[in-house]
């Protein structure tokens, strides 16, 4: 079951869901167009989003440095809000 413990997605283009004691952050990473993301965090960065909104950066510079490092040049879709 998925729980949205932080943001909406239609309003703030950010969500922290919590899936299977997973935690996840959708978000636009788009610079031009929309590209929809989904990706895992750590339940430490949603914990530092949820408590501090200004994290939010932070987190995401973070998962963009593992997809990196992942091999990942450029972002791709991986979800799309319906």
């Amino acid at each position: 079951m998925e729980q949205i413990i932080y943001g909406n997605i239609y309003n703030e283009s950010l969500e922290v869901v919590k899936r299977d004691s997973k935690f996840y952050i959708r978000y636009d990473a788009g610079a031009h167009q929309v590209i929809w993301r989904e990706d895992e965090i750590t339940k430490e960065e949603a914990e530092s989003i949820i408590y501090n909104s200004s994290a939010v950066s932070s987190v995401l510079w973070n998962v963009q440095a593992r997809l990196t490092q992942q091999g990942s040049k450029r972002p791709k879709s991986n979800w799309n809000p319906s």
